[in-house]
């Protein structure tokens, strides 16, 4: 929560304002110069658009941002071309120069890194549909790189192998037409939050495999680390076992062994195991698990027909 805090206040919202104000104010030697400003703040703002969380602050914050830039770089080159130009082959590579460059570099080789995320890796894939019906929701985490879903590192990191199965998983809030998640920034009451109780409907046919119905809901920002996946339904489809984690308490309406159509009511959407606020986290992952399942083979997976990643919107089926 406090991370989540910390990125959105500074990196999402005093830093672009930041370095537009430094692009606004800037009187440049050279038109050189002036781009490798304008540069820099244009990848910056790049990169917070792809990879940043926008729970906090609305993602329509990032329209102001390119206004702000354009105004910003109209500005600051306006009063720079009055400036005489510097002859070619006398531009100083001194600080002034390189800082901007040095931003700039960063930032883009950052952005490609998260871009690539957007690709799965190569091999079978579960094909899903939408696990809600109506309503708008927004994906927190999702893809194929670390920068924008935080599960790969179960994938990287030897100690975390026992969890392996949700390395490409989605975490999905629900969103009003405000682009507001819960009512309040942080509230404690799981209820506050949009998506708490939103009926979670099976994305493919098959066989319940596993299934948790008795744990509470915990309030945010606690979270219960000994019960990860919580109240949850491991569902064997044909291509993929794919889980559904977090459900609420005493909500589920299927039970190990039974068959489940697509699109039939599973449960509802809680805050238990670890979630340290409510939300769906969907995966897929290979079959042959057994009991312990959240450390098999993860899987690549499509909604709808869509890679999801991290901002993108998911609309509930009809």
């Amino acid at each position: 929560m406090a991370e989540i805090a910390f990125i959105t206040i500074v990196g999402q919202c005093l830093l672009p304002l930041a370095l537009l104000a430094w692009l606004w104010r800037g009187i440049f030697r050279s038109r050189v110069e002036w781009l490798l400003h304008a540069l820099a703040v244009s990848a910056y703002l790049a990169l917070v658009a792809v990879a940043g969380i926008w729970l906090l602050a609305p993602r329509y914050l990032l329209h102001g941002y390119a206004l702000l830039g354009l105004a910003a770089a109209a500005a600051s080159w306006r009063r720079s071309e009055r400036l005489r130009p510097r002859p070619a082959g006398r531009i100083k590579a001194d600080l002034k120069t390189l800082s901007p460059l040095v931003l700039a570099v960063f930032c883009l080789a950052t952005l490609f890194w998260a871009l690539g995320g957007y690709t799965p890796p190569v091999g079978p894939s579960a094909d899903l549909a939408s696990p809600f019906k109506g309503g708008s929701f927004y994906v927190v985490n999702g893809g194929y790189s670390i920068l924008i879903n935080p599960h790969m590192k179960t994938l990287s990191r030897e100690s975390l192998s026992a969890f392996r199965a949700q390395s490409y998983a989605l975490d999905i809030v629900r969103m009003d037409r405000f682009g507001r998640r819960a009512r309040g920034i942080w509230p404690g009451d799981p209820g506050e939050y949009l998506i708490f109780g939103e009926p979670v409907y099976a994305p493919c046919a098959g066989a319940v495999a596993h299934a948790e119905d008795g744990l509470p809901d915990q309030k945010p920002p606690s979270a219960d680390p000994g019960r990860p996946a919580g109240n949850h339904v491991l569902l064997n489809c044909a291509e993929a076992d794919v889980l559904l984690a977090h459900l609420m308490h005493a909500s589920l309406s299927v039970k190990p062994g039974d068959w489940v159509d697509q699109g039939q009511l599973i449960g509802k959407v809680g805050n238990s195991g670890l979630s340290a606020e409510p939300h769906l986290h969907l995966h897929a992952q290979h079959r042959g698990s057994g009991g312990d399942f959240l450390a098999a083979e993860p899987m690549p997976l499509r909604v709808d027909g869509r890679i999801l990643v991290r901002n993108s919107q998911l609309a509930g089926s009809d």
